[in-house]
């Protein structure tokens, strides 16, 4: 249900999207936080973050949640279309029954790892500094990355502690994904997009 000022409701799992003539003229091909369905998902939840589209899953942060929705089947015509140049039209879609998203935060252990590796590195920064020679040289890089490198590999007795995953009981995760702002298909499909099409009954 939306609020007065036209956002949705913060425990709003359903989303209605209208992509407009604007979002088409504003959004840019091949960028997954710049296309036509991110612009209009932008537009139609003021407070969502982080939009991310893809052929795959549809992504913002909202109230501290990461959301995920998988990418309607026919929504996914008009992103291959666009990003290969084709002309589309407006178009409308829902969002809904969201997976969220796992995330990983650093431990205590982790944190150990990463200060040994920021002090190895600051040490031979001081001893390059202490005897005239550039930072920027080459063996002070090599000599730098080597010891940063080291000292991590030592505080590092069990990798595995370094961070812990954060799971919602009850939540179907998803694999996890390793993106790109850019996007790049390899096939020209679902050639949906030439006249105006209402999706919400398609998913």
């Amino acid at each position: 249900m939306p609020q007065p000022n036209g956002t949705p409701s913060p425990t709003a799992t359903r989303f209605n999207i209208d992509v407009s003539e604007a979002d088409i003229a504003k959004a840019k091909r091949n960028d997954s936080y710049m296309c036509v369905v991110t612009q209009a998902i932008a537009r139609a939840i003021p407070d969502a973050t982080r939009i991310e589209t893809d052929t795959q899953t549809i992504r913002f942060s909202r109230n501290g949640q990461r959301l995920m929705f998988l990418t309607p089947n026919a929504v996914t015509g008009y992103i291959i279309g666009f990003d290969a140049g084709d002309p589309i039209e407006p178009f409308a879609f829902q969002l809904r029954n969201p997976i969220q998203a796992a995330h990983k935060r650093m431990t205590e252990k982790g944190h150990e790892m990463n200060r040994a590796r920021k002090a190895a590195r600051q040490k031979v920064v001081k001893k390059a500094r202490a005897a005239g020679i550039p930072l920027d040289a080459p063996e002070v890089e090599a000599e730098a990355r080597e010891a940063a490198k080291a000292a991590y590999a030592a505080a590092a007795a069990d990798r595995a502690e370094a961070q812990q995953s954060i799971t919602t009981p009850g939540r179907r995760m998803v694999p996890r994904v390793f993106k790109r702002k850019a996007r790049a298909y390899g096939h020209r499909l679902l050639r949906i997009n030439q006249k105006p099409v209402d999706t919400r009954n398609l998913t």
